[in-house]
């Protein structure tokens, strides 16, 4: 990687003095709080940041690790969400493919950026800036030359230094059919997965049981993929999936996988912009119709609140709803792009009523989460079909971009959801047609941003943004958005507080300061409102989200960052027993102190330790705990990678869980909610057989110490112990 030497400031950490406070704080925690081998988990917390600490006496620089910097970026976009379904393996293909064919900057043109966006490498205003840089005093001579680019800060330069290069061969340029077919990069990958204690839902049924269902396979899941990809231009490839507890070439599965996707995809850069046939993924604006794969949310990536990146991309992920199956293409000049798509394909749907005749369905729900290992989730696989049809027109006026977007939708069967009061504004119905209009405006060191969409009843829903580079070492996010409680789109993903963007009004700004050379402060403020009743919510509501991170990362070796966030919301109280519920106020904060320190070339010790305070106002506090050591191993020219955990937690209950995020097999991820009091370990590891050929192995296991039945329904394990073992295996050629 190339090296860049500092001319601006850099990131951010916390004083010693408050980090021997923590300590000591943790330290009375453990002794108090942590009733069960109290000496163990002081040693363990004693060497987790002590031995961090005391190799920095013996620290030289050394080079950053990118397969890091990877997880840190997805441990962001996923940590403390649990329903996350974006599109990881996407994510993972295009960073790999740009890291074999960087991005020219000398001959790119803005369309020829947006990968580097979808990985927030770079954003709009940073891709202006290099783009009137060059036209203005011509080409790059050198990668070095990035540094007098304005809003280029040293960080966004290291970050993007591996995925770009200064080359003025006209021949970099030009792509030939048979580099396109030929000269790409084959992937077959295997993957087998299970839990080693038994499930209820695996487990000889009892008569003497309230309930005799159990799962129909077998406990194992697998996963294959089969890909050809040639930088971002042109790709094809296959996925399939069988989930535990799902028959395997038997029963209800006789075609072997219970779910296959498929794509061919091309991007070109002259009037045929892009083709998709098969699956793929679709963005316009900034979500309110339609947004795949990872959305932009709140985080500690505070200025991570505008899409950017492609309009149409190929679908390698295995969540089983959220992506199109047809064709999409995009045609058009520099300044007006022309996007059409339509998608045909049978969804999963809970049937709750026939008519008369028995002809016409009716489904309380669509889309389902995937499963398909009972009778009764069997019933449910397929039973809709799902057409949608839509365009999309851009148009550019020197740095000013405006667009519209239609979306039609129609199921095969009619949807009604469950009468429930928060319900009476939601989609019903067998069709929906929603309409929007976005723009996007860059002018120096501003980009104003929006979009605004309404549906065929009425239902409206607007979303505005503005990011500003203050100075070289401030940026300024604001975002509004006020999504009507009656507006409906099926495929909307948003920037917004709740999962579906409706019934809710907010602001959200967000700041980062660089004040001197290796310090970084982030941080955002939300504040929004319910204006109608939700799940668990009988009456409007509001809230506030509020986080601050500071980081301090003084050479490539050493990053320490401490992190507060204070969430408040309401929702009914739980002493309710009158037939009409009041609200109760929710107040949950979360501490956490990182460190992640490069000890040898080979040698990355990362640390931290997580409370989670959580209050209901008519009850005690509850409290969580959490502390882990990481041990990774990565020596250049090594055929042979391991990474090591050993994590400790206490929480009083669910509500005062804690997510960790964990290092996994190639695209796959890990983020567990840890609630109950134990111990988890994982150790991986990654073989080079040849150049060709790469095996992971991972085994996990979670020990608690203050129950002895795990999860329950059909996943319920009698025991107090949850063991895992994942073997994955890559062909390259």
């Amino acid at each position: 990687m190339h090296e860049v030497k500092p001319i601006l400031r850099n990131s951010l950490t916390v004083s010693k003095d408050r980090s021997h406070q923590s300590n000591s704080n943790i330290v009375t925690y453990i002794n108090f709080k942590l009733r069960w081998a109290a000496v163990s988990k002081i040693f363990i917390y004693l060497y987790l940041f002590g031995s961090s600490f005391l190799s920095l006496l013996s620290a030289q620089t050394l080079p950053p690790d990118e397969e890091e910097k990877k997880e840190d970026y997805i441990e962001q976009l996923v940590e403390e969400n649990e329903n996350s379904s974006g599109d990881y393996e996407n994510l993972i293909d295009l960073d790999k493919s740009l890291l074999t064919h960087p991005v020219n900057i000398n001959n790119a043109e803005a369309e020829d950026f947006k990968p580097l966006q979808e990985l927030d490498l770079l954003t709009d205003v940073q891709i202006n800036a290099i783009l009137s840089y060059r036209e203005t005093l011509g080409k790059f001579s050198s990668i070095y030359e990035l540094q007098a680019v304005p809003y280029l800060d040293v960080a966004a330069i290291k970050a993007v230094l591996p995925y770009i290069k200064v080359n003025s061969d006209i021949s970099d340029v030009r792509v030939t059919s048979r580099d396109l077919f030929l000269d790409g990069d084959y992937t077959i990958l295997l993957r087998g997965q299970r839990l080693l204690e038994e499930q209820k839902g695996f487990s000889p049924t009892d008569s003497a049981s309230s309930s005799t269902t159990r799962y129909l396979g077998s406990p194992l899941s697998l996963y294959s993929r089969f890909r050809y990809q040639y930088s971002t231009k042109f790709s094809y490839g296959i996925t399939a999936q069988k989930d535990a507890g799902e028959e395997f070439f038997s029963g209800s599965q006789k075609q072997g996988f219970d779910f296959y996707s498929f794509h061919i995809y091309y991007r070109g850069s002259k009037f045929l912009k892009a083709l998709a046939l098969g699956d793929y993924e679709l963005k316009f604006g900034q979500g309110l119709l339609v947004a795949s794969g990872f959305g932009v949310s709140k985080s500690s990536m505070v200025m991570n609140m505008k899409y950017g990146g492609r309009t149409v991309r190929p679908y390698t992920s295995t969540d089983e709803y959220n992506y199109f199956r047809g064709g999409a293409v995009v045609i058009g000049s520099k300044n007006v792009s022309f996007t059409a798509f339509s998608s045909l394909k049978k969804i999963d749907g809970n049937i709750t009523a026939t008519d008369t005749v028995g002809e016409n369905i009716f489904v309380s729900s669509v889309g389902g989460d995937g499963f398909h290992r009972t009778e009764s989730e069997i019933a449910d696989k397929n039973v809709i079909n799902q057409i949608v049809a839509g365009a999309n027109a851009d148009f550019r006026i020197q740095s000013l971009t405006l667009g519209v977007t239609a979306i039609h939708t129609k199921f095969g069967a009619a949807v009604e959801s469950s009468l429930q009061p928060y319900n009476a504004f939601k989609f019903s119905g067998n069709q929906l047609t929603t309409i929007g209009a976005h723009y996007d405006w860059q002018y120096r060191n501003f980009n104003l941003f929006g979009e605004a969409a309404m549906d065929e009843r009425g239902g409206k829903a607007i979303i505005s943004g503005m990011l500003i580079s203050l100075d070289p070492r401030v940026d300024l996010a604001m975002i509004y958005r006020n999504y009507e409680r009656d507006y409906h789109s099926l495929y909307a993903n948003a920037f917004g507080e709740s999962s579906t963007n409706d019934n809710e009004s907010g602001i959200y700004s967000g700041l980062v300061i660089r004040p001197l050379k290796g310090w970084e402060m982030s941080a955002y403020a939300d504040f929004f409102h319910k204006p109608w009743i939700d799940f668990q919510v009988d009456a409007p509501s509001n809230g506030t989200d509020l986080l601050i991170q500071l980081t301090y990362k003084p050479n490539k070796i050493l990053e320490i960052y401490g992190r507060w966030k204070d969430e408040k919301k309401q929702q009914n109280s739980s002493l309710n027993d009158t037939p009409i519920d009041y609200l109760s106020a929710i107040h949950k904060q979360n501490l956490r102190l990182n460190l992640t320190f490069k000890a040898t070339s080979s040698v990355t010790l990362r640390s931290r330790v997580e409370w989670v305070f959580y209050n209901e106002e008519e009850f005690p506090t509850e409290n969580g705990f959490l502390t882990y050591q990481d041990v990774i191993y990565n020596k250049m020219g090594s055929p042979l990678d391991i990474t090591g955990r050993i994590c400790l937690f206490d929480a009083d209950s669910y509500a005062a869980r804690i997510y960790a995020f964990e290092t996994d097999v190639l695209y796959a991820y890990s983020v567990p909610a840890f609630s109950n009091r134990g111990m988890r370990f994982y150790i991986i590891g990654r073989y080079s057989i040849s150049r060709a050929i790469d095996v992971w192995l991972r085994y996990a296991q979670t020990y608690y110490t203050n129950i002895d039945t795990i999860s329950s329904g059909l996943d319920e394990i009698a025991g107090d112990k949850k063991s895992e073992v994942k073997a994955e295996v890559r062909f390259r050629f």
